[in-house]
């Protein structure tokens, strides 16, 4: 089983966008996938058909981390994966972490080590807040990657560098955590700033970056609208970007030895 954490320390990066979307292009090629939605705002599960405003916060994550079977949680959607929703009570979640030993760090290793999980699922996708601490934390020492969507900003260049220190923690309780796959999102290189910015990703992180670049595409941003992936939704870009998102599992089947 295969456990990616979509995660920077900074906003607007697209971690929603790649989330669903890598997770529908796994569903294409037959994976079995669980989407985890680990951020209040829950994009990602509105995006997969559910509004967490509208959720018990025990029928979410919360339920999960608070010892209710993880099947009871679980939720089948539109687009082929599982999902086990957010709710908005996640922003209290750090609290809750704090007061469990070690800070809630093994929560969510405990929540896949469950047979109603590890014995379903091929790949599992966590969606994260754009925040350092105790959740990032928990997620790291659950995943085997983590996947940063970034775009050629000096404040997204600084979130990746505290991402990688994050990283190098967490590989110190979590020996499968291979380290952090940068990925290039919501891209478009506006002026001759962003070709430095780039220039820059490629020096500091050459190694890390993948090669499939996800552009600015309306195909993305109008999926989001009708709550459909774009493997779901048609529009006049929509092949392109499907093919991309293919293309990055293709990337890390190869990368983490997928069968």
């Amino acid at each position: 089983m295969q456990i990616y954490a979509m995660a920077i320390e900074k906003g607007g990066t697209g971690k929603s966008t790649l989330a669903v979307n890598l997770a529908a292009a796994f569903g294409q090629l037959r994976f079995r996938v669980l989407v985890i939605d680990l951020d209040a705002q829950g994009h990602s599960s509105y995006w997969l058909g559910v509004t967490p405003s509208t959720l018990h916060r025990d029928d979410s994550i919360l339920g999960v981390i608070n010892d209710r079977p993880s099947a009871e949680c679980i939720r089948s959607t539109a687009e082929g994966v599982d999902l086990i929703p957010a709710h908005p009570s996640l922003s209290s979640l750090p609290i809750q972490l704090s007061s469990m030993p070690n800070g809630g760090l093994f929560v969510l290793q405990d929540v896949l080590g469950r047979p109603a999980v590890t014995n379903a699922y091929d790949i599992i996708i966590f969606d994260l807040a754009p925040a350092r601490g105790l959740v990032l934390a928990a997620a790291l020492a659950a995943a085997t990657r983590c996947i940063a969507p970034v775009q050629p900003e000096e404040l997204v260049i600084q979130a990746l560098r505290s991402l990688n220190d994050s990283v190098a923690q967490a590989q110190r309780v979590n020996p499968r955590l291979r380290g952090i796959s940068v990925v290039r999102n919501k891209y478009i290189q506006r002026s001759a700033g962003d070709v430095a910015y780039d220039q820059m990703l490629r020096n500091l992180y050459g190694p890390q970056l993948l090669k499939t670049t996800i552009p600015v595409r309306a195909a993305l941003r109008d999926s989001a609208g009708l709550q459909q992936s774009v493997f779901r939704y048609n529009g006049g870009d929509t092949n392109e970007v499907r093919n991309l998102f293919l293309d990055m599992v293709e990337e890390l089947v190869a990368l983490d030895g997928i069968h």
